[in-house]
């Protein structure tokens, strides 16, 4: 069988980019999404172009930092000390509209536009694939799919869908307490197969991994959990078992 194993928000702060990095280096993944609006987003990028093997991707964020694109233009996306309101608050903003979907469509294309052009910057060239990071709408899902057609990017879920490849039960809850974090086990997870990823022709595995740092705290509610996703990806009983289960490493270069 064919197995993608991915690993998000690359860039979101410095612990978590050297994280993957190690994992990249040393561990099984092959696909990670890139931040481009954080303030580590600069070294983050000149770290990855060391890898031309890993497919990188960008994680589109409207909810974590601050905007890439000029404040006056996307008002509605940030608060007032012009950080972008958090998945939370997002939520709760759509709970509280008629429609369910709140967000600004201009405003929110302005950003994920900018957020692309920013990689094309730093990279010189487009990102590989579009993946939505922590909060999604139609809204959203209409601007995802707007851009993927004017860039030529595949969107992850998308193409996932129509591939036909089978997503692995997720190990992630909402909420996700710290303590549910450490106390769970991502390698043993994966390597008892609780995902239900062998007997498929193409799987795919998404996770978070990371070193965590101070800064990560302040920005999402995956923490420890990144720490423990890293163990699984660089562990030798990872590596032994998609070793004995004739598992082939790909990416979305190889579904497209």
């Amino acid at each position: 069988m064919k197995l993608l194993i991915q690993s998000d928000d690359y860039g979101i702060t410095k612990g978590v980019s050297y994280g993957i990095i190690e994992g990249i280096k040393n561990g099984v993944i092959k696909c990670t999404g890139m931040f481009t609006n954080m303030p580590s987003t600069k070294e983050a990028a000149e770290m990855i172009a060391n890898y031309p093997e890993v497919c990188l991707g960008i994680d589109i964020n409207l909810v974590t930092g601050k905007p890439v694109s000029d404040p006056k233009d996307v008002p509605s996306l940030i608060k007032e000390n012009g950080y972008f309101y958090d998945s939370r608050e997002r939520r709760k903003l759509d709970a509280e509209c008629e429609s369910h979907d709140h967000i600004n469509y201009e405003e929110a294309y302005i950003e994920a536009k900018a957020q692309i052009e920013k990689f094309i910057e730093l990279m010189g060239r487009k990102p590989e694939y579009l993946h939505g990071h922590a909060y999604g709408s139609p809204t959203i899902n209409k601007i995802h799919e707007r851009l993927s057609e004017e860039y030529g990017i595949i969107r992850t879920h998308a193409t996932l869908q129509e591939k036909g490849v089978k997503m692995a039960k997720s190990w992630y809850t909402v909420p996700f307490s710290l303590e549910q974090q450490m106390n769970l086990s991502t390698k043993n997870y994966l390597v008892e197969d609780k995902g239900e990823v062998l007997g498929n022709e193409v799987a795919a595995i998404i996770s978070h991994c990371g070193y965590v740092d101070a800064p990560l705290f302040d920005l999402s509610s995956f923490t420890v959990i990144r720490a423990k996703d890293l163990e699984a990806m660089l562990s030798d009983e990872m590596k032994e078992w998609i070793k004995t289960n004739n598992i082939e490493l790909i990416t979305y270069r190889d579904l497209v």
